[in-house]
């Protein structure tokens, strides 16, 4: 669920910890055989009772939050599997086919890929201009480029990642060019192809994502959030 904007009233903001503490963090372990549906529909209707129905309707839109039966069947379902714990890549120690890294059917932004098979190590990332999260760890990438000579970082952009909607170059562009910490290959992955040759196949579907690579193998050494891959990349650089 979104969060506050800062520009709740003080109902709403009661009404937004409520469903957090009560609702949203008690039902989201209980998905599939864990659901129990007499507690969800008493949590529900003291929820509903607690605040007036006009708060809850705006803090829900505000929340970006779907009607309650919606709601209902999205938390009975549970979180997809990426997300859930003890999940692993199914590229984690595979072996993965790179070639289509060599091909030209990307456009590029800021070079280059060339050179990568002559490092230990390959950072293949996937971000979006739209993703927060992912403005994030462009510094964390910077600094890797800079400071690890036999790491090669190779970033791939598609805004349309999850729905396949068509790249507004533009719009890439102006987003790189207005920022100071993004000194790495850049690419558009336009036709998708990265996007089927690694991020799909790695079923870790969120961004910002990267892959640690030793390039004497091709073999996926971790796959996660680039904020968390200090420790992963020192091992794999480490790697005989």
């Amino acid at each position: 669920m979104a969060s506050p904007t800062g520009r709740e009233s003080p109902q709403e903001l009661a009404a937004m910890n409520d469903f957090r503490t009560s609702i949203w963090s008690v039902f989201q372990p209980l998905y599939e055989d864990k659901w129990d549906q007499a507690r969800w529909d008493a949590a529900v209707a003291r929820f509903r009772a607690a605040h007036d129905p006009a708060v809850v309707d705006r803090f829900m839109k505000k929340a970006r939050l779907p009607t309650w039966e919606a709601l209902e069947e999205q938390m009975k379902k549970g979180p997809p599997a990426f997300l859930r714990p003890g999940w692993r890549s199914p590229l984690l120690g595979k072996r993965v086919d790179l070639s289509w890294l060599d091909s030209d059917a990307f456009e590029c932004v800021r070079p280059s890929k060339d050179g990568w098979r002559s490092k230990k190590v390959v950072v293949i990332e996937f971000w979006a201009s739209w993703c927060r999260p992912c403005h994030v760890v462009c510094d964390i990438l910077s600094r890797i480029s800079a400071t690890k000579p036999d790491a090669k970082v190779i970033t791939f952009n598609h805004e349309g990642i999850f729905n396949k909607t068509e790249i507004d170059r533009s719009i890439v562009q102006n987003f790189i060019d207005g920022r100071g910490d993004m000194n790495y290959p850049i690419y558009i992955d336009s036709h998708r192809v990265a996007v089927q040759g690694l991020f799909e196949p790695g079923q870790n579907l969120s961004i910002p994502l990267a892959f640690i690579i030793t390039t004497k193998d091709q073999v996926v050494h971790w796959v996660g959030n680039p904020e968390e891959m200090a420790a992963p990349l020192e091992k794999a650089l480490r790697s005989p």
